[in-house]
């Protein structure tokens, strides 16, 4: 992991990095914080995380409904946590939370495999926003939504519409599970990333977003990545020029 890490900040040499299915003293990682180590890596010394489940995913967990974040100065529990971070070197004025809530029921999946495709039910997980808000104007979100459709559209637009009360620079990124363009148009916001980044091996789908209020896509300079081998997403990446 640390290896594909630093081959990653390689390719697109980030200020900001935003994280989604983040793994923190999980026994499968290691019992380590990914966020933590991104940071490391990159060089940042801001970073933060919001744990939306206690335990592991697809086995035994709790979810969290505070409005807990984790960041540089906080104490970490030993408890097993799963969620979403950020990481940054510019420096960050102040976090949030935006809790989403969760799907009551879950839906039967198609989960792409290296060989085939296998079917599998899925229950709904807790979701959340974490919005970094940065010291140069720029507010950077990062989420990951629902699956169950309408679900994830009602989420989308409970982040926007709060985000936008936020003066300066827009930014909202993460696994939005809506595919063919629908995250930005749901917005209302400007996809400044278009391309399929999913599932990364053979990308067909486009579930990734990097989107904003203000900037449009003549405004950066976008990246798909290459697979790395330790997600089914691909990273995307944007540099404003």
């Amino acid at each position: 992991l640390h290896q594909a890490l630093e081959k990653l900040h390689e390719n697109s040499q980030s200020d900001v990095v935003a994280l989604q299915e983040v793994d923190v003293q999980q026994s499968r990682s290691g019992h380590g914080n990914q966020v933590a180590e991104m940071a490391e890596v990159i060089g940042a010394k801001y970073w933060a995380f919001a744990p939306w489940m206690y335990g592991t995913p697809g086995e035994k967990w709790n979810g969290v409904k505070a409005a807990i974040v984790f960041d540089n100065q906080s104490s970490i529990p030993q408890d097993s946590m799963y969620g979403i971070g950020i990481v940054s070197k510019i420096p960050v004025k102040r976090w949030h939370r935006i809790n989403l809530g969760k799907a009551p029921l879950g839906m039967p999946l198609i989960v792409p495999g290296e060989k085939r495709p296998r079917m599998i039910y899925v229950s709904d997980e807790p979701r959340s926003a974490l919005v970094a808000e940065l010291e140069n104007g720029i507010s950077v979100t990062t989420t990951h939504l629902s699956f169950v459709p309408l679900k994830n559209v009602q989420q989308l637009r409970k982040i926007s519409k709060w985000v936008e009360q936020l003066s300066g620079i827009h930014i909202m990124t993460g696994d939005f599970n809506l595919p063919w363009g629908l995250g930005p148009k749901v917005a209302g916001w400007k996809d400044l990333a278009v391309g399929p980044t999913y599932p990364s091996w053979k990308p067909s789908i486009e579930f990734d977003y990097i989107m904003s209020k203000e900037l449009s896509p003549g405004d950066v300079k976008a990246v798909i990545h290459e697979h790395y081998g330790v997600s089914d997403h691909r990273a995307i990446s944007v540099t404003l020029i």
